[in-house]
């Protein structure tokens, strides 16, 4: 099933730790989940957990304002707002070079380096590879000479600037890095100078704070093999000394992301093997009492789920010792006693990796949630709530609080309380845990989601009848006495958004490619919060950002820009271009995601930055009401056109001084644009500008003619919106106003066409310098593959290269003889998509392609089930194949995905019977459910997944009607 996953992180750390917490390293797996679909049932990626805001409480006066969603803001909270904008010089780290940027960043807040993980110039400029070098260096002339008791307190800067830029080597590749040897020896140096300093496992905040990023950067830079004695000596040496600062539980809590992440990394695994001593301390350290009632308890919990995760190595030298430390965990713990939290963090990675019943477990999952979650109550027919302690009252108050809050968003949004095509949504689960430690301990277990965070909606496939939209939360303990389910009213937006709004699941919006981020968390805090919110209003009076970049958002773009300015954009939508937030709803509601995005960036574009910047001066926090007025007029002074539509009867407004305003968005290679009034009487001039509504002295055209018949020509005009405003000179009415542009030719289709083995493809034709472009998968182990063009007119080209699109200066074959008679081979060609593109020189008509190859006859040559025990689920990992069990039914596998990739190749091979294979980026893959598939008779089958997305991807192998062992491998190009 595909799960739509929304999750408020927790800001308060964010906000006053911000250099370790607000922004991912490479491979942020607690950031990914958060983005990406998952079966309910995969827990075991869930990430080692970071503290809760109960703990914050006790550590950070801020905690109050920057975590609460609290409706009143004092004055000296609105100054440091503002303040902490001006206090970042965030272009000084891509000016600067040398020591100048040494010295600028141990001399600014480690915080503004935040700012520095959006992908933008000043990011690209600050991470190139002489910087890093220069700062790795300093580093490590610091990490030398440093002192826990007098050494700089700005240390972590260094180490949180490299982390950072390890992140846009792997985040942006086409800006920034590849990472030479040069910086990858100067990390390591880094490293080695802080952890080898005699002061290193010293205890302190200053000192917590000091090398919180080192140890989180050891992941960053993948050296998580080299620094495990590191980790080894701090699970030898944590004691209630060390525990009793929150800056040394959190950074020493980073070792755990070091094991974690560390198992997406051959070296790690193979270093990790044979290593009992890591096994057993990981063991002990899960079992000291000591940490059980105190502020430590998570990172014994973390260490207890990390020595589990090393039960997927059945064949390594260490299983033994891990079950063995396993045992252990789980019998000197149990549900119901102490140490319950440890036990489940132990237990649910037993159980996602298929070993209950080796240590008599099964089942405990619904046994616990049964005891967990007790209690019921309906609040309508489209909403019903699970709770682990709640009254009565406290149902009937949350249960209206949402039904005022959905009359709300059916009356802004103007819905009509009909959702969405195929959105079977009808009711909502909402699942409420007694506080964060409750939902921290078993959400994860029951639902498989990440916890880390300020609770989670689960959308899921909303077309399918039999899905259950879900929301997960917890209430705010920290609130006590007073009743509060933490992010209740924002997490109920997005049921409503996603069922009358956003056609589709959440994939279906696409959040990393198409602009969507700004309006699906923008609008939740809008409705939630209304016109009252005090944080956001301040950071309006900053201007940081214009509003083109606001509606650019991601989820990588940080809590405050997220969240609070994404409310500000759209509370700004809705008061000065409510015509606009139509035109986005109808593009939304229909599912066309593709004229949404076009719309954003050629309809608004940057048109309103300068407008919004006013806008930003002057919009207050208030109480005021949000709803429309019942019967809204159509506003005079904004109007689309269309090509060639002619709009008739204008006269000037009631206030004469006032214009008329329209608009007409052209596409791209539009040609000779016409804007035309003409009839009526009376005096009207005609103002036309591209980039911004008319002004008196600003315009690109104003033929300022006497009477009515005044026209502007643009013969090669911009893309994106035109602005035409009519004003009055004199007092006109009857005019009539036309709108018109030649649309661009349709440029020749750039598709993918598929090959198919041995066939011709006859008949093709291409003017000169353009190409015809095309592709054929070729299974593992064939050879003496063949690309021949021939036949027909003219002259053209071949170039061939596997796993992305040939050119000129890259390419495995490069053909360009005279004429057509053009051929590439290739003996023993690698398995994958192999790109061909057929390029004119000069003309080309009537000309012929063929592609070939010899295929094995054993298929792809590879067996897991000689040497691993059979699995019926779980990860796939990149040169690791698996031995699927027999089965009549269907297994269900999934992989992660680097950026980068061109090709995912996934094979099944071996055994006896018919298996078949199907595969999504979206959701749990099936015959019915599948983006690829392979169905060959037998075994033997082979599908490419082409640029496949970064994050999680789905695939299955079916039983058709039965199969026996078989093995399966999945490759990464």
């Amino acid at each position: 099933m595909n799960f739509k996953k929304k999750s408020l992180l927790i800001s308060a750390v964010a906000l006053c730790f911000g250099a370790s917490v607000n922004a991912a390293d490479k491979a942020p797996l607690e950031r990914q989940i958060d983005k990406h679909r998952l079966h309910h049932t995969n827990t075991s990626i869930i990430a080692p957990v970071e503290p809760m805001p109960t703990e914050l409480l006790r550590h950070s006066h801020s905690h109050a304002d920057s975590n609460l969603n609290r409706n009143t803001l004092n004055a000296a909270r609105l100054q440091n707002v503002e303040a902490a904008a001006a206090d970042c010089d965030t272009a000084g780290y891509g000016t600067k070079t040398g020591q100048e940027l040494v010295d600028h960043i141990l001399n600014s807040p480690g915080e503004c380096i935040n700012d520095l993980y959006d992908a933008n110039e000043t990011s690209f400029a600050a991470f190139q590879s002489a910087n890093m070098l220069t700062v790795a260096n300093a580093a490590s002339d610091l990490a030398e000479e440093y002192s826990a008791q007098a050494g700089s307190h700005s240390l972590n800067n260094l180490y949180y600037f490299i982390r950072t830029g390890y992140y846009h080597e792997f985040y942006s590749s086409d800006h920034v890095g590849p990472y030479g040897s040069d910086v990858k020896s100067a990390t390591r140096q880094a490293l080695d100078n802080l952890i080898n300093n005699k002061d290193f496992y010293a205890s302190s905040d200053q000192h917590g704070k000091n090398i919180q990023d080192a140890i989180i950067l050891v992941d960053s830079a993948e050296e998580n093999a080299r620094y495990l004695p590191m980790v080894k000596e701090w699970l030898t040496r944590w004691d209630e000394s060390y525990a009793e600062s929150w800056y040394m539980r959190r950074a020493v809590n980073g070792i755990f992301t070091v094991l974690f992440r560390g198992h997406y990394l051959s070296e790690f695994v193979s270093a990790t093997g044979n290593d009992v001593e890591l096994i057993k301390k990981l063991g002990e350290f899960s079992r000291q009492d000591w940490m059980l009632d105190s502020s430590s308890l998570y990172l014994q919990e973390n260490s207890a789920a990390e020595l589990a995760r090393f039960l997927q190595y059945t064949s390594a030298a260490i299983y033994p010792t891990v079950k063995q430390e396993v045992q252990k965990t789980l019998d000197q713990y149990r549900i119901g006693g102490p140490g319950q939290s440890v036990w489940l963090r132990v237990a649910e990675q037993v159980d996602y990796l298929g070993q209950c019943a080796e240590f008599d477990i099964c089942g405990f999952k619904q046994e616990l949630e049964a005891q967990v979650l007790p209690l019921t109550h309906t609040c309508s027919d489209s909403l019903k709530m699970r709770a682990e302690e709640i009254t009565e009252a406290q149902f009937d108050e949350s249960c209206e609080k949402l039904a005022v809050q959905e009359v709300l968003f059916h009356k802004v949004l103007g819905t009509n309380n009909n959702p969405v095509a195929d959105d079977h949504n009808t009711n909502l689960e909402m699942v409420i845990f007694n506080n964060s430690a409750s939902y921290q301990a078993h959400a994860g277990l029951f639902y498989g989601i990440s916890t880390n965070n300020g609770g989670m909606y689960l959308e899921g496939n909303p077309s399918n009848p039999d899905n259950q939209a879900r929301f997960i939360a917890y209430e705010a303990e920290w609130l006590l006495p007073d009743f509060h389910i933490w992010n209740l009213t924002h997490e109920y937006v997005h049921y409503l958004d996603g069922r009358f709004n956003l056609k589709g699941d959440f994939g279906a919006a696409k959040t990393n490619t198409h602009k969507t981020v700004w309006w699906i968390e923008g609008l939740a805090e809008y409705i939630s919060r209304k016109n009252l919110n005090d944080e956001a209003i301040a950071l309006a009076r900053t201007q940081q950002f214009s509003l083109s970049e606001i509606l650019s958002n991601n989820y990588n773009s940080g809590q405050d820009r997220v969240y609070r300015w994404g409310y500000l954009a759209v509370r700004f939508m809705f008061e000065k271009h409510h015509d606009d937030v139509n035109t986005i709803l109808t593009h939304f509601r229909a599912g066309d995601y593709d004229a949404y995005l076009d719309f954003i960036n050629n309809g608004i574009g940057s048109n309103y930055d300068s407008e919004w910047n006013e806008w930003l001066a002057v919009v207050e926090s208030n109480t005021d009401d949000i709803t429309p007025d019942p019967t809204p007029e159509p506003d005079p002074n904004k109007r689309e056109l269309k090509n060639g539509e002619t709009v008739s009867g204008l006269k000037t407004p009631k206030k004469a001084n006032k214009g008329l305003r329209f608009y007409i968005d052209l596409p791209k290679n539009a040609t000779d644009l016409r804007i035309e009034i003409t009839g009526g009487t009376g005096d009207a001039d005609l103002y036309v500008r591209a980039k911004g509504k008319p002004k008196k002295n600003k315009y690109d055209c104003r033929p300022f003619e006497d009477g009515n018949n005044e026209v502007c020509e643009f013969a090669k005009p911009r893309k994106g919106r035109w602005w035409i405003e009519i004003k009055s000179y004199e007092r006109f009415e009857g005019v009539s106003l036309t709108a018109s542009y030649t649309e661009p030719a349709s440029p020749p289709g750039v598709d993918l066409t598929e090959l198919i083995k041995g066939e011709t493809v006859a008949g093709l034709k291409a003017a000169s310098s353009k190409e015809l472009n095309f592709y054929i998968d070729v299974p593992a182990n064939s050879t003496d593959l063949s690309f021949n063009l021939f036949g027909g007119r003219g002259d053209g080209d071949l170039l061939i290269k596997r796993g992305s699109k040939p050119t000129k200066k890259d390419n495995d074959c490069f053909s360009d003889a005279r004429g057509n008679e053009e051929t590439c081979e290739f003996s023993e060609p690698q398995p994958g998509r192999w790109y061909v593109v057929v390029k004119a020189y000069s003309k080309i008509k009537k000309v012929s392609l063929v592609a070939d190859y010899t295929a094995s006859d054993n298929g792809s040559e590879f067996d897991a089930c000689a040497t691993s025990d059979p699995v019926t689920t779980g990860n796939v990992e990149e040169g690791t194949p698996v031995c699927v069990a027999a089965n009549t039914g269907i297994s269900y596998f999934y992989t992660y995905v680097n950026a980068g990739t061109n090709n995912l190749i996934v094979e099944l091979s071996g055994g006896t019977g018919n298996g078949d294979l199907y595969g999504s980026v979206e959701a749990w893959a099936d015959s019915d459910n599948a983006q690829f598939s392979s169905t060959e008779p037998g075994n033997s089958e082979y599908m490419v997944m082409s640029n496949p997305p970064e994050g999680w991807v789905y695939f299955s192998v079916l039983a058709n009607p039965e199969h026996g062992d078989t093995s399966l491998r999945v490759t990464q190009e």
